[in-house]
């Protein structure tokens, strides 16, 4: 069996998006309701200043499934450890996925580097919304589009919770980006020659925003 390449996952914005109950604007308050009853909401901290509510992407548990046959997943995360391990609590419970392969901010405070992870950086493909917080390593990633389920504050336009509906599932940004992230490992593992995954990541454009 050829050993898999690997795949390094943002959390925020790129699988979830996550805010303070407190910060929810009045349209949004149902959501409150709801999250006992939805497999993709949930509240966190219950009665406690600091409670906050997780919603999963659409598609998130599908591209989860379907990467992990082909890569080696981490999470890396700007969030702290406590945070990290309250989302992968609902979105890998069993640790299926992703095991004990998370990094957070207390081993990288101010930007993301592939140095803490036991790879070679060849052969790593990173998903992030945000491309600045890997100033080394542009050339593993393909940013995703920021994933804005609640209303953010300076925003006129109302948010994916007030108009109660969400991004697609079956052509929203992690279904295409789980697409060509499969083409990329079909065509890694025809081009025998080739020992660097990154020549096969469009450069400079790497935006999946099909």
């Amino acid at each position: 069996m050829k050993k898999k390449l690997h795949l390094v996952l943002d959390l925020d914005h790129t699988l979830i998006h996550t805010v303070l109950v407190s910060d929810l604007s009045e349209r949004e308050k149902y959501l409150l309701e709801e999250a006992d009853s939805r497999q993709d909401l949930w509240r966190c901290n219950k009665d406690s200043p600091y409670e906050f509510i997780i919603k999963l992407r659409p598609f998130v548990h599908e591209f989860l499934l379907e990467a992990n046959k082909l890569f080696t997943m981490h999470v890396y995360t700007m969030g702290n450890s406590c945070y990290a391990q309250d989302v992968l609590k609902l979105i890998d419970p069993d640790k299926v996925y992703f095991g004990n392969r998370v990094i957070t901010r207390e081993a990288s405070p101010c930007n993301k580097t592939l140095d803490l992870l036991v790879a070679d950086t060849r052969r790593v493909v990173i998903v992030d919304d945000t491309i600045s917080v890997w100033p080394h390593h542009k050339r593993n990633l393909l940013q995703i589009t920021k994933y804005i389920y609640f209303r953010v504050d300076g925003t006129k336009w109302d948010s994916y919770a007030e108009e109660k509906k969400d991004e697609s599932r079956k052509s929203g940004s992690l279904a295409n980006v789980l697409k060509f992230l499969e083409d990329v490992h079909k065509r890694f593992e025809e081009d025998l020659d080739s020992k660097d995954l990154r020549l096969l990541i469009p450069y400079p454009c790497r935006q999946c925003c099909f």
